[in-house]
């Protein structure tokens, strides 16, 4: 496979990470992520784009991350945008849909290869606001120690 930018129609948008990067679990390194989830009968057409796997609510999903900063050290976003390509400030909440911007590459490090895609762009086409759950424990007054003699 060649370097290729391609248009991805169609998905479902969960866990979207793109106002600001976070941590990667496990490089360390600051990324932004989303989770693209379809319908079973794409799973060829997605597996292109990464690894496929099935997904609680019974569709398939693939993740793309977008390192924050590139080898050159330049900062990078994600380009977010709505249905007139106007840019979209608001959060993006699980089950948004849209369509994808992704650039695919072929790679190899120490006798492995594959084909690594990052996202670039989000077009979103119905947009769920992602609202946080402002649902969080009472403070509670913890009890009072009792004091106990103890005799040696």
């Amino acid at each position: 496979m060649e370097k290729q930018t391609s248009i991805i129609s169609n998905l479902k948008f969960y866990y979207a990470k793109l106002d600001k990067p976070v941590e990667h679990k496990f490089t360390s390194s600051m990324i932004y992520d989303i989770q693209l989830r379809f319908p079973k009968e794409r799973i060829e057409e997605m597996s292109a784009y990464g690894k496929v796997r099935l997904v609680e609510d019974g569709n398939y999903a693939i993740n793309l991350t977008r390192n924050a900063v590139n080898a050159s050290g330049k900062k990078q976003t994600v380009r977010v945008v709505d249905t007139n390509k106007e840019p979209i400030k608001d959060l993006i909440g699980n089950g948004s849909e849209g369509n994808a911007i992704v650039y695919s590459y072929p790679w190899s490090r120490g006798g492995n290869s594959g084909i690594k895609t990052i996202i670039l762009a989000i077009q979103v086409t119905n947009l769920i606001k992602y609202e946080p759950n402002d649902i969080d424990f009472d403070i509670i007054e913890a009890p009072k120690a009792t004091e106990t003699q103890v005799d040696f």
